[in-house]
């Protein structure tokens, strides 16, 4: 991973952090040594008990600790906001999930109705017409993807500068999110039960589906081994996060 994308990251912590706190004993790892330990993690699937602290990054329990800590603040959600606000996206937003197994088990999962019923996590994600991912959530397989429909516009909503027009297919079909995208100025192409297979999308589909598989070519959120759900969640943060923030990069 290239340096200047984890001073990039870590800076946009740092900033929405607001400085940490200095106490008394060791002093802590410095956010790059956590954020690369963290992108082997995602990447790689390294095992918890194989992140050793070296010079150049941090030990897994140190990562922990520091998940755990942003989970609470919700550090990683500000963090992912800020780098969006920083590119100028496509005006459209598209919505879309994919399932993944749950191997152990563990907070955020339930049967999967695609994969005979085995336990498993469904990533929602939002992304723009380009396929930059804007809000993504994490939740049981078989949670019905209308139910996250308002949460993942908002978020979108919130740090997009305009929003054209709303596509999703007909897995987020309900009266109501039209409603609601008129309400706020929003153009929706929600695709409607009953017609004619397929998502209804098009070729306009593809952003979305491509940044799917950029997310689970990291072997951690590909196949679920982490019971509890706030790794999970930030796990699938952070891949957006380095998605958002490597074109950043490119852009300056």
């Amino acid at each position: 991973m290239d340096r200047r994308i984890l001073g990039l990251i870590a800076t946009a912590m740092e900033c929405c952090e607001g400085g940490r706190s200095r106490g008394r004993g060791h002093p802590p790892a410095s956010l790059v040594r956590v954020l690369a330990t963290l992108r082997q993690f995602v990447r790689e699937g390294t095992p918890w008990r194989s992140l050793r602290a070296t010079s150049e990054k941090a030990s897994g329990s140190t990562l922990r600790r520091c998940l755990a800590a942003w989970s609470r603040t919700g550090l990683l959600g500000r963090v992912h906001a800020l780098l969006v606000r920083m590119l100028r996206g496509h005006p459209d937003l598209i919505l879309d999930s994919c399932s993944v197994r749950a191997k152990r088990g563990g907070d955020l999962t339930g049967p999967n109705p695609t994969d005979r019923a085995k336990k498993g996590s469904k990533y929602h994600v939002a992304t723009t017409g380009d396929g930059l991912p804007v809000a993504c959530a994490v939740t049981g397989a078989n949670v019905p993807d209308t139910l996250l429909f308002e949460r993942l516009f908002l978020a979108a909503f919130a740090v997009l500068a305009r929003i054209r027009t709303v596509l999703a297919d007909k897995g987020y079909d309900a009266e109501r999110h039209r409603e609601l995208c008129r309400k706020l100025g929003v153009r929706p192409r929600i695709h409607k039960r009953g017609r004619a297979p397929g998502s209804g999308l098009g070729k306009r589909r593809w952003p979305v589906e491509r940044t799917n598989a950029w997310l689970l070519e990291n072997r951690r959120l590909a196949l679920r081994y982490d019971r509890c759900g706030f790794i999970i969640q930030s796990l699938l943060q952070t891949a957006c996060i380095f998605l958002v923030a490597g074109r950043l990069a490119q852009e300056f």
